[in-house]
């Protein structure tokens, strides 16, 4: 009778390590706990450079590393049939203390930085917008309409309460200004980034397929 061995490995997996076992990657149930844990000491990757690395890998490379082990085992996939190892090297814990402050200020820089080219650029879209639109029209056939007189140019209640709702507006839609949020829903921004992610990971994958790369049964 086989014995199953569930693996369930996730689409993009981040290691410190240059010797990748097959539990730094993936969950492992069997339930005989002794074959579970053979399986997980079982070596998926040996890394040999020194720098950032990415390594694109089949499940089907996963069952033939186990079957080597035994091939009685029945392998079953809850995961993705492929998968990213990115290989990122642990900080030189030698670094001296005054890099520490020059690499924070950096940081800080470049936040600044992203920072105020997000605000300018999202004020230019906003100004663009309006002028696109005639707000400003708009607002004036909405004050004769109602108040039955031009208001001549004047600042009126619409002008402040679009200045005001705009910004509050933005701040619930959102829900990404302060670490207590309004609701718990992921953020649009949020739900982009993931998005996004999943994209990269799938270019990477379909890339290192074209070009041969990708860690395959042999």
């Amino acid at each position: 009778m086989s014995i199953e061995v569930y693996i369930k490995i996730d689409k993009h997996i981040i290691t410190n390590k240059k010797n990748v076992l097959l539990s730094d990657i993936a969950g492992i149930h069997c339930v005989k706990k002794d074959i579970a844990k053979a399986i997980g000491k079982i070596q998926v990757l040996c890394i040999k450079s020194d720098e950032n690395g990415i390594y694109a890998m089949t499940f089907i490379k996963i069952v033939e590393l186990i079957h080597r082990y035994n091939q009685e085992l029945t392998v079953i996939n809850e995961g993705v049939s492929d998968f990213i190892i990115e290989y990122k090297p642990s900080q030189d814990v030698s670094v001296t203390r005054g890099a520490k402050p020059k690499k924070i200020k950096l940081e800080y820089v470049k936040a600044a930085f992203v920072a105020a080219v997000s605000f300018f650029g999202a004020a230019f879209t906003i100004m663009t917008f309006n002028i696109d639109v005639s707000v400003a029209d708009i607002f004036d056939d909405i004050y004769k309409c109602v108040m039955g007189v031009d208001k001549n140019g004047e600042t009126t209640i619409l002008e402040l309460a679009y200045c005001v709702g705009l910004p509050i507006g933005i701040t619930v839609f959102f829900n990404h200004f302060s670490r207590k949020k309004l609701t718990t829903d992921p953020t649009p921004i949020h739900v982009e980034m993931r998005n996004y992610e999943n994209e990269i990971d799938d270019a990477l994958i379909e890339d290192a397929s074209r070009e041969g790369k990708t860690i395959d049964v042999s």
